[in-house]
């Protein structure tokens, strides 16, 4: 499930700040602006600074819901944040996330972030949720995740560190049990139908494991090798009006868990200036992928894919940056369930359609995305960038490369609001239209 609260409690502080300062607002009181010599908090003995503080108060012009959202900290802050969240597998959520954002004691970079929220759905009730960021190193975090609803539950634990030790190795380290009521499947093929749609719960565990090391020191050439086991049930869904999962698709569901494990290796080239709140480099991929029958998996298959992404700054306009990404995947052998072929669809790949709306055994996309940058601000020691991002994409899902036609291209168009809090956290809401109608993704802390 992806954290979508985050993201806007980082936007929301970066606007607040963007309008404090176009009306010549300083910081809320008790802080101390780091750009300003002057010292914000009035000293009570001395009326020049009572005045002052006076004046201060009456030129804020940031709107009093904000200020009553964000309340600044010693190191760093905590936000009341409401919750408006959309998703076209799930619809409207609604409800609260007080968030505690906190920096390190020597600098002003973000190390911890608690989120616990409160959530309500129409099909899925109330779900309550806790959620902890830890960041020990720029390029390290571990993520962890603890829900439980009327249809849902999740534990979820996740460390990453592309500098173990301070070495040149990078390690991911992954647990994961959830049980996802939202889930959409509307047949195979490019052509599978919107009308077609079932909804199905996939209760599942795993663990994903990796490790990777430059081919030398210092090299942006890197060879990672990683394991993924997954035991996953297919069920009916929850949600009322669409057919049940096992009458429209007898043959996916499945009561008992099945099994795979898949062993993949990997080749990188990785010149960006960072993985997560990249403004410039290269980053490019192929990996191969087999899961064999009787390995701790039911199925025989293999996997292939290449990706490539480009962050380049326009010249004239250096903090504008041009992104561009292209993604490639087949799979080979005996027919696997669909949740493990190649799809289509979601945040990650084609941004007007929901999450798995078309899936197939191979799948292709590119996209590119304008990044132009419109406020940078700074909220409790935190900066923010934002940034308006157009962009626009195609995408196709086939059996094998040779049968894709352009008559099943899926064109997508639309823009998304970024907000940049470098060097680790980043978030983002895309609004994509495409044939079906528009559809909006909120996600944090992805590159593209």
């Amino acid at each position: 499930m992806i954290e979508r609260g985050l993201l806007i409690a980082v936007l929301l502080c970066a606007f607040a700040s963007a309008a404090s300062a176009s009306s010549g607002a300083g910081s809320t009181a008790g802080t101390t602006d780091p750009g300003s010599d002057q010292e914000m908090v009035p000293n009570r003995e001395s009326p020049a600074g009572v005045k002052k503080a006076a004046q201060q108060a009456e030129e804020d012009q940031t709107p009093g819901a904000l200020r009553w959202m964000l309340k600044p900290l010693k190191r760093g802050m905590f936000v009341r944040l409401p919750i408006i969240d959309t998703d076209p597998n799930r619809g409207i959520t609604y409800g609260v996330m007080p968030i505690l954002v906190l920096q390190g004691e020597n600098d002003d970079r973000i190390k911890q972030i608690h989120a616990p929220s409160l959530t309500y759905n129409k099909d899925f009730k109330l779900s309550p949720t806790y959620r902890y960021y830890y960041y020990p190193e720029d390029d390290a975090a571990f993520v962890g995740r603890l829900s439980r609803a009327k249809y849902e539950n999740e534990v979820m634990a996740e460390y990453t560190d592309h500098s173990l030790f301070g070495t040149n190795y990078d390690v991911l380290g992954r647990f994961q049990k959830n049980r996802d009521a939202g889930q959409r499947f509307f047949g195979l093929g490019p052509d599978s139908p919107k009308d077609g749609e079932a909804n199905y719960i996939q209760d599942y565990w795993l663990y994903d494991l990796a490790a990777g090391t430059p081919l030398k020191t210092d090299s942006p050439y890197r060879v990672r090798a990683s394991q993924r086991y997954v035991a996953s049930r297919i069920l009916n869904g929850p949600i009322p009006g669409l057919p049940t999962f096992a009458t429209a698709f007898p043959r996916q569901y499945a009561e008992n868990a099945q099994q795979t494990d898949e062993t993949r290796l990997t080749f990188d080239y990785d010149t960006r200036d960072h993985a997560v709140t990249t403004s410039r480099g290269v980053y490019s991929q192929v990996y191969a992928e087999k899961a064999v029958r009787g390995f701790l998996s039911q199925y025989d298959y293999e996997r292939y894919g290449a990706e490539a992404r480009w962050f380049v700054a326009v010249p004239e306009h250096p903090a504008q940056v041009i992104a561009f990404q292209g993604r490639f995947e087949q799979l080979l052998g005996p027919t696997p369930p669909f949740w493990i072929q190649p799809s289509l669809g979601g945040k990650y790949s084609l941004r007007a359609y929901g999450d798995g709306r078309y899936v197939a055994r191979g799948t292709s996309t590119i996209n590119i995305e304008d990044r132009i940058k419109m406020y940078e601000a700074r909220t409790a020691g935190v900066t923010t960038e934002i940034q308006l991002a157009p962009f626009a994409g195609i995408g196709d899902v086939f059996d094998a490369p040779q049968d894709a036609t352009t008559r099943t291209v899926r064109p997508v168009f639309g823009a998304a609001v970024r907000a940049v809090a470098r060097p680790q956290v980043v978030g983002s809401v895309d609004f994509g239209i495409g044939r079906e109608g528009l559809s909006v993704f909120t996600d944090i802390n992805y590159s593209f």
